[in-house]
């Protein structure tokens, strides 16, 4: 119980730190005068190096428990990036720094999340449940940021980021190594061969790619765009607690009754609602219609969070799942870089709603990759 302790503890302390710099990053550098085409070029800078660093972190790794090494260092020179960026106004530079936080801060999430599955599966945990104080500590850090940048400024607030993500850290090396000699699997190097031949991991590896690189391109510009519509740094802190306790509530209901339903139908559920958010920010509605939409996003994520790793587990062998996840990963960053650089530019030239007009057709496509066909029972408990 005590290992499971320090789990929730690095979810909760990690999250914190992260609601305190992402969801302000866009907000920071047009603060600072960046316009919104050089924007969307900086803000692809995360998810584009993600693509090449997740395969080379996976090429590194001899088995999960390796990872726990990378994890520790690189949540550490995330840190030191992020209180390097404070301050700096040059193009070059922030283009520089931001290259060095995607690369430390881009595969984290991955290679965490696949010790902790491991960890969960191992022990008879719910990922989930350990996965709801992140959402928990990002909706609270995500609320209190907004207010200390209204405050303090950026400059105070990104410390605190760099600080919790050095905690991390500690955190981290007091986790147990697993045991790997129950599932033998693990002790074996990942089959890229025998993945790319699985048509249901490549099926919601395609439907994963849509739904979150749509939700991660686009969401890069909603402060900046709440901001064109009178919303102030505390005010959109709010919006986004609101989105990150819907998640919660979501993700704490389907961990309780999700067995109740077909996977499928959950997955057109989650596909629908994500389109709806965009196109809601499109057709212009008014501002207080588009924020209650925007519980839709909840439902989204909350949905995946739930899905993802349990669903991986039953459809990917054990020395698979970190690799599955890292693929799928950065073919999912590719599209969010798609999205970011060309919202830049569209944002510019046709403004806000048409941007999110076509994020919503490309939200419908994921629609096209799930498996009407096979019966898909409801994931067991």
């Amino acid at each position: 119980m005590k290992e499971l302790n320090k789990y929730q503890m690095t979810y909760f302390i990690r999250f914190i730190g992260d609601s305190m710099f992402y969801p302000f990053f866009a907000l920071y550098l047009s603060s600072i005068g960046v316009e919104n085409k050089e924007l969307g070029v900086i803000m692809m800078i995360l998810p584009l190096i993600a693509i090449f660093v997740n395969p080379i972190w996976s090429h590194f790794s001899k088995n999960v428990n390796s990872n726990r090494l990378f994890l520790r260092i690189l949540t550490i020179i995330e840190a030191l990036m992020i209180v390097l960026l404070i301050g700096r106004t040059s193009t070059e530079a922030i283009v520089i720094i931001t290259i060095m936080i995607a690369i430390a801060g881009q595969p984290f999430y991955i290679m965490l999340d696949g010790f902790t599955s491991i960890f969960s599966k191992a022990n008879g945990f719910q990922y989930g449940n350990i996965r709801l104080y992140g959402s928990l500590s990002y909706a609270l850090g995500t609320l209190a940021a907004g207010y200390l940048i209204k405050l303090y400024g950026y400059g105070t607030t990104f410390y605190l980021a760099g600080f919790f993500f050095v905690i991390t850290g500690v955190l981290i090396h007091w986790m147990k190594p697993l045991d790997l000699s129950s599932d033998l699997d693990l002790n074996e190097k990942s089959d890229l061969k025998s993945l790319v031949r699985n048509k249901r991991y490549l099926l919601f590896a395609m439907y994963y790619i849509i739904l979150l690189g749509t939700i991660f391109g686009a969401d890069a510009f909603l402060g900046v765009y709440f901001e064109t519509l009178g919303v102030e740094t505390d005010a959109f802190g709010w919006i986004t607690f609101y989105f990150i306790i819907g998640e919660i509530l979501v993700l704490f209901i389907l961990s309780k009754f999700g067995h109740l339903f077909k996977t499928k139908n959950i997955l057109i559920l989650m596909a629908i609602m994500n389109a709806i958010r965009y196109f809601s920010y499109g057709f212009g509605l008014p501002l207080v219609a588009m924020i209650i939409i925007s519980a839709s996003r909840s439902i989204s994520m909350g949905g995946i969070l739930y899905i993802s790793i349990r669903y991986m587990t039953e459809i990917t062998s054990s020395k698979n799942l970190t690799l599955g996840i890292l693929l799928y990963s950065s073919f999912r960053s590719l599209l969010t870089a798609i999205i970011t650089v060309v919202g830049g530019y569209v944002t510019d030239f046709y403004g806000y709603q048409s941007f999110y007009v076509i994020v919503g057709i490309i939200a419908l496509i994921g629609l096209g990759f799930i498996n009407y066909k096979e019966s898909q029972k409801p994931l067991e408990m």
